[in-house]
């Protein structure tokens, strides 16, 4: 039997290091993700403990953002305790968050990205609406609007017990009634 040169043993253990060592850089959770609260101050978003958490990014410029906004609320608002919201506007100012949370009665809190780095970096910022899925398990991005079965669909997937079963009423600006746009 031929002996190996000592040097390529001392490499393959190298090379098997630091594929040990990748592998744990990969299996770090997902930064959190840096946006900006209603007194300006920096928010890091990450899932809480034991919690799966919605991060929906969105624009009032946006028809199809407008409309599943308050969808994605009232499908969340069944997952108290299992699920976290986030509805973070990207590139708006204050003003316009909180005319808009008047006009169309949103009570949920709002946050901002307010050059868009949080939204780029988590879903590619290939456009609106977006959403980020945030579990214990990880993270995905996904674009597109979303009818509120599929909120409901997609919340009962990260925990929402709740959410499976909800009022399916459709949204007054789904129907198309004053304030809709």
């Amino acid at each position: 039997m031929a002996r190996r040169p000592r040097r390529s043993v001392l490499r393959a253990r190298a090379a098997g290091a630091l594929g040990v060592a990748l592998c744990l850089l990969g299996a770090a959770p997902p930064a959190p993700l840096e946006v900006e609260g209603p007194g300006g101050e920096g928010v890091a978003l990450a899932p809480r403990e034991g919690r799966a958490l919605v991060v929906h990014f969105w624009a009032t410029w946006c028809p199809s953002c407008v409309e599943e906004i308050p969808e994605l609320v009232r499908a969340a608002a069944g997952c108290a305790g299992a699920v976290d919201l986030a509805l973070v506007d990207v590139g708006e100012d204050w003003e316009t968050l909180r005319s808009f949370a008047a006009e169309h009665g949103i009570a949920a809190p709002l946050l901002r990205d307010p050059k868009g780095r949080a939204w780029r970096a988590s879903t590619g910022g290939w456009g609106l609406p977006a959403s980020v899925l945030w579990t214990e398990a990880g993270r995905r991005s996904e674009v597109g609007a979303k009818r509120a079965s599929e909120w409901r669909e997609m919340l009962a997937r990260v925990g929402c017990a709740q959410s499976a079963a909800a009022d399916p009423t459709p949204s007054p600006l789904a129907a198309g009634a004053p304030g809709s746009r």
